[in-house]
């Protein structure tokens, strides 16, 4: 009576390991099949010991074989071969997805199961954000943005602004961001590329609505009766700006003498033929939905500045000679020459010395010269100038840059080099005292010098009494 249960202990461990010995298993192993349209994938399911277990596969949720069911109706183009192998043929789009060979074994075993992937390969394609392709917003606002891109393997997006990649820390199909610059305005290019077939573009028109920008190309134009010339202003605006323009804030009445020309963003006030009148300040006005802007430009009569010209004649011990030329259409009257001493470490005195220079009334054309020897200067001294010119409409603006220049044996760094204008020489008056401080012998200078110094003790008595 004791052997009974030894012996049925012994048959149930027996048939424990004859079970386990024929428990079914996958020799294949899992796998991803890329492959392209139109292809026949085949997909192991290779099983030892399959025995009596049933065996099915699985597409995503949908089951599309069964070995122990002959009336199930597997989906078109797929079918399980007799070693268990699932065949999909004729290979679309749509194929890809995960497929499950699994084995159904009884209870209170579960079934097993393998899985395998298709990816039928195919290019890029986008549908952008709008689909068509226009964004308008007014500067400032938000602006999103997007290129939804398609394809197997999943295609990366790249972005570019008018030929210019925009560099992003991540694949991004959204643009996000503001319209805060009328500069953001243009083409924004998309391309996915996922490495099959050609990269997919796409493009999108962003227009950011903005008041009138306007620049003048010269503030100041010099022009006199009976000469052609016009004035310009570039109006840069979306939408389009309404160019008016005026003179003492009143519309300027166009003709055949004054025509208003429009050439892209350059509105020209064209005059054949200028008229005393015409002489003055304009305003170019420029009007849109969102705002207005204008730019005043004067038509004047008065020289322009003076330029200096350099001498090249080497400079003598206290004698130096000045040239410069003006461009004027009239006849020029005479200059205003100032002149002071220039030391590199003190730094010049802030008053200058002035003569008055008659013009040569014979100077031909427009642009005029003249030149002019100071003498009894100092020797190796450096010396700065600026110069004026007036004609019959009035005094030009200082010469743009001033002209240090030397006698004889003056440091070199300081000959004849011209900087900016930083002048004022209205605030300057100088008395005789000082012109002979910088004269270094007044009494060798010319007769200019000797009639300056006159009119100016002149002046000094009448202001005086």
């Amino acid at each position: 009576m004791y052997q009974t249960p030894v012996f049925l202990a012994f048959l149930s461990a027996l048939f424990s390991d004859l079970c386990v010995a024929r428990e079914p298993y996958f020799r294949s192993v899992p796998t991803t099949v890329k492959t392209s349209e139109n292809d026949t994938v085949l997909l192991p399911c290779y099983v030892d010991n399959v025995g009596f277990h049933t065996v099915r596969w699985w597409w995503e949720n949908q089951l599309v074989a069964d070995s122990n069911n002959p009336n199930l109706e597997s989906p078109p183009r797929i079918k399980m071969l007799q070693n268990n192998t699932l065949q999909v043929s004729d290979l679309r789009a749509e194929d890809t997805g995960e497929y499950r060979c699994q084995i159904i074994r009884p209870e209170p075993w579960g079934p097993i199961q393998q899985v395998h992937a298709i990816e039928v390969l195919s290019p890029p394609s986008i549908i952008t954000i709008p689909e068509n392709g226009l964004i308008e917003v007014k500067l400032g606002d938000e602006v999103e943005m997007g290129c939804k891109a398609t394809g197997v393997p999943h295609p990366v997006v790249t972005w570019s602004n008018d030929g210019e990649e925009i560099l992003l820390l991540d694949n991004r199909p959204i643009l996000r961001f503001h319209a805060d610059m009328r500069q953001q305005a243009g083409i924004y290019k998309c391309v996915a590329i996922n490495g099959v077939g050609n990269p997919a573009t796409a493009k999108i028109n962003l227009r950011v609505f903005f008041p009138p920008e306007i620049e003048a190309e010269r503030s100041w134009i010099h022009a006199a009766p009976g000469v052609r010339t016009e004035i310009v202003c570039n109006v840069i605006a979306d939408p389009e700006a309404k160019v008016t323009w005026l003179k003492k804030d009143v519309p300027v009445i166009t003709s055949t003498r004054v025509v208003h020309l429009i050439s892209g963003n350059r509105h020209i006030l064209l005059f054949r033929s200028v008229h005393p009148l015409d002489l003055g300040f304009f305003k170019c006005r420029a009007v849109n939905d969102l705002g207005d802007n204008e730019q005043v430009i004067e038509l004047s009569g008065v020289p322009n500045a003076a330029v200096f010209k350099n001498d090249s004649r080497t400079p003598i011990e206290t004698n130096y000679t000045l040239i410069w030329e003006v461009d004027s259409y009239s006849v020029i009257i005479d200059y205003l020459l100032m002149f002071r001493r220039y030391d590199p470490i003190t730094k010049p005195s802030p008053k200058w010395a002035k003569l008055i220079i008659p013009a040569d009334s014979s100077a031909p054309g427009p642009i005029q010269s003249k030149s002019y020897t100071l003498t009894g200067l100092t020797i190796a001294t450096t010396y700065e100038a600026v110069v004026q010119s007036r004609n019959k409409f009035g005094w030009s603006k200082p010469s743009p840059a001033v002209l240090r220049f030397g006698t004889a044996g003056a440091d070199l760094g300081y000959h004849e080099h011209i900087f900016p204008t930083e002048t004022h020489p209205e605030e300057n008056i100088i008395l005789r005292a000082e012109i002979a401080a910088i004269l270094n012998t007044p009494n060798s200078g010319t007769a200019v010098q000797f009639s300056f110094l006159f009119m100016m003790s002149l002046l000094i008595t009448i202001i005086r009494l």
